[in-house]
């Protein structure tokens, strides 16, 4: 403080050092809080503690005062009974033995009833020491007996007697083995006309038996069914329909169902057998379900028989048509490369009868006798649009041309022979035969024989334009059928008024014939 007026009255301007951005002047400020909130902090911390302990102090002193009370009253004081009275008895005994040694070793009587005496004037002096010492001894004694009983009861093994229908089975663990047994018995017996049971609630009485076999399950349930034998029998019973009918060995069965097979009247050719779903089961079934052999036969009698027969006979077998696409023949050109040819199969029938009436036939099996030939047709693909489709009659507007076997052209559209030819003859000496295609698609209006043109084809293609094809040796069309561009409509010949073969192609615009070369792609 003095340093500080010193600067103040000198009238000097001090500027503080800086650390981080704050003064040193900050930084003592800030530790001499921190002192002093630890001072704080350490002073509280300390009385908080002593507190803590005057408070304990003061809670446990009673509590240590009544048990010691307690001990005082249940052990200590009984100890130092018993410490006085252990030191007047060896007081005692001191002055006994020194009073039996001083007797004369001739005056043997008074020295056996002294002797005889002393336990007698020990036990009368000193009864109260054997009083505390029962006390005693007797909490300890019933502690002892309370743990060798529980001891006891924890090793001994709790096992139930069982006994069913009078009969002692044994011993088993719990009800659970004896429950699982009866089911498996229950399960084991077929009990078509519900007269046997097992009896659910058996004899069972809680009892201690160390070192008992007990019983498992499987020797609980061969008990009980040696028990029961009298009631069940081992035998096979008839189910019709699944429905029960009666219990009979296996092979006297088999031998009435044969019989009653053999009475009815069918051909050696027949096969009989019953109507209805039949089945022989084996198994324990109760002695009161057994059947006799009349009733059985009576039953089997009335049953439905199916009969079976066979028939033979011989069929055609169909052949299939395979088509193949060749992109290389125009639209329509079908060729059968191979024809079709039926095969023979030998068929067999089985037909069912009921009663006489006939149910139903199946085919028991089929032999071929002649493989059939499957018919091979070859059908053109080649299109000139992707839309095309033989027989559709759609016009493009657009015209192919209509041989394409080959483009020469012997004949043009102009003057010949002192007229004029209005249309282009297309041929190369090789043609006759080859297949015609439809320019363009439309709808065939005439198809036939003509004196001059022989037989040709006329296509309208519903735009203006007509296209005529001449001198065919074969037609593959119809008036009336429509066709599409590209397809397969005549063959190149030499009919009518030609002198080779060649095809005469017109191109027909409103009625006016027109030069081909203009229209068509060459």
């Amino acid at each position: 403080m003095k340093r500080r007026d010193r600067n103040i009255s000198s009238g000097k301007q001090t500027t503080p050092s800086r650390l981080f951005g704050r003064t040193a002047v900050d930084w003592h400020e800030s530790w001499d809080t921190f002192c002093r909130f630890c001072y704080v902090v350490g002073i509280c911390s300390i009385r908080c503690v002593k507190a803590i302990g005057r408070f304990t102090r003061n809670l446990w002193r009673p509590l240590m005062r009544v048990v010691h009370r307690a001990i005082e009253w249940l052990f200590l004081r009984h100890g130092r009974k018993l410490a006085a009275e252990w030191r007047a008895l060896r007081t005692d005994f001191a002055r006994a033995t020194a009073r039996v040694q001083g007797i004369e070793k001739g005056r043997k009587r008074q020295l056996m009833r002294e002797m005889l005496a002393l336990p007698v004037l020990a036990v009368r002096r000193h009864r109260a020491m054997l009083r505390t010492l029962l006390n005693l001894a007797t909490p300890v004694a019933a502690a002892v007996v309370l743990i060798c009983t529980v001891w006891y009861w924890r090793q001994a093994n709790f096992v139930l007697a069982l006994e069913y229908n009078g009969e002692a089975f044994g011993y088993i663990a719990n009800e659970s083995t004896y429950n699982t047994a009866a089911a498996a018995v229950q399960n084991m017996v077929i009990n078509a006309d519900d007269s046997f049971n097992v009896q659910r609630s058996p004899r069972m009485v809680l009892t201690v038996a160390s070192g008992a076999e007990l019983l498992n399950v499987q020797e609980v349930s061969d008990r009980i069914l040696s028990s029961v034998s009298g009631l069940l029998t081992e035998t096979s019973g008839l189910y019709v329909n699944g429905q029960f009918c009666g219990a009979l060995p296996r092979e006297t069965l088999e031998r009435l169902m044969s019989a009653s097979l053999a009475r009815k009247n069918v051909e050696q050719t027949e096969t009989v057998r019953f109507f209805a779903q039949i089945e022989i089961v084996d198994g324990l079934y109760p002695v009161s379900a057994v059947s006799t052999e009349a009733e059985v036969i009576a039953y089997l009698d009335m049953l439905p028989v199916q009969v079976s027969r066979f028939v033979t006979y011989t069929e055609e077998v169909k052949y299939e048509t395979v088509v193949k696409w060749d992109e290389s023949k125009p639209l329509g050109d079908d060729t059968v490369t191979v024809k079709g040819q039926n095969g023979k199969q030998r068929v067999t029938l089985e037909i069912i009868t009921v009663n006489g009436e006939e149910q139903y036939r199946t085919v028991a099996s089929t032999q071929i006798i002649t493989e059939p030939v499957d018919e091979v047709i070859v059908k053109g693909g080649h299109t000139y649009s992707e839309d095309a489709v033989a027989g559709d009659g759609v016009a493009t507007g657009r015209f192919v041309w209509p041989l394409p076997y080959t483009k020469v052209i012997s004949s043009p559209f102009a003057s010949r022979w002192g007229s004029f030819h209005g249309a282009i003859d297309i041929s190369n000496g090789r043609v006759n035969g080859k297949p015609i295609i439809a320019s363009d698609g439309g709808t065939v209006v005439e198809a036939g024989w003509h004196n001059s043109y022989g037989y040709y084809v006329l296509i309208d293609h519903n735009n203006g334009f007509m296209t005529r094809y001449a001198h065919c040796s074969s037609l593959n069309v119809k008036a009336g059928q429509k066709v599409a561009q590209g397809e397969y409509i005549a063959n190149v010949g030499n009919t009518g008024y030609s002198f080779g073969a060649h095809l005469h192609f017109e191109v027909i615009l409103n009625g006016q014939l027109v030069d081909p070369m203009n229209y068509v792609e060459y």
